[in-house]
């Protein structure tokens, strides 16, 4: 079993707990993350869903070392809360860990770097950036529309209305189970979006993490 612990930026994107039953509802990236690893290795998977709101309550911070890691061109804290997830990472014995945030295309590099130094902080070697560009539903437009993704970090349209619009011309609802929908079907072989090939080929690399088990996942 591979143990993945992620967190998003809200409940559209990664997921979110259903309270009264205690399981985590998949999102769009949360479910595209389970394809990519399912291309690349057959086991099971379990997902363990941190929120923002509970990474920024628990307890362990950069502290002394946030002027090392933390990189100021955001100044979002991306890095402290990716520190906090490599912790929890290590605490609850998952395997990979993935941090979701936006980014625009002249702050990918930033963004991704800053999530990068935090895991480095918390010292676990598997933690994945998930930086969609500009938003996470430019993935799902290009899931939608797979010839046209090399170019969608360039599209100015608002992805939101962009995806909507989209939907309505399938004559297709613009809900959260659609969005769920779109990812399960997505092709991702086909996705040309530098920012979505960034993340794969990050979460292979952590597939393959080489381990004295003689498989990918380090355990």
């Amino acid at each position: 079993m591979i143990e993945i612990i992620i967190s998003g930026e809200g409940n559209s994107d990664v997921g979110k707990k259903d309270y009264l039953t205690n399981q985590f509802i998949p999102g769009p990236i949360t479910i595209l993350t389970d394809k990519i690893i399912r291309f690349f290795d057959k086991d099971d998977v379990n997902y363990q869903f941190k929120s923002r709101l509970e990474l920024k309550r628990y307890p362990m911070t950069l502290k002394g070392k946030k002027k090392r890691f933390k990189n100021a061109a955001t100044g979002k804290g991306h890095s402290d809360l990716a520190y906090k997830l490599g912790c929890l990472a290590k605490e609850n014995k998952a395997h990979v860990a993935v941090l979701m945030r936006d980014a625009r295309k002249n702050q990918f590099l930033s963004v991704y770097n800053e999530i990068k130094s935090g895991f480095i902080a918390a010292t676990f070697e598997n933690g994945v950036p998930a930086v969609p560009v500009p938003e996470s539903e430019a993935w799902l437009v290009c899931c939608l529309e797979p010839k046209e993704s090399g170019q969608i970090e360039n599209c100015k349209t608002d992805m939101k209305k962009l995806l909507e619009n989209k939907l309505i011309k399938r004559r297709l609802p613009h809900t959260n189970d659609r969005w769920r929908d779109i990812a399960d079907n997505c092709m991702i072989e086909l996705i040309e979006a530098p920012s979505f090939k960034q993340y794969k080929n990050d979460l292979e690399q952590k597939m393959n993490y080489p381990a004295a088990s003689g498989r990918g996942i380090k355990r």
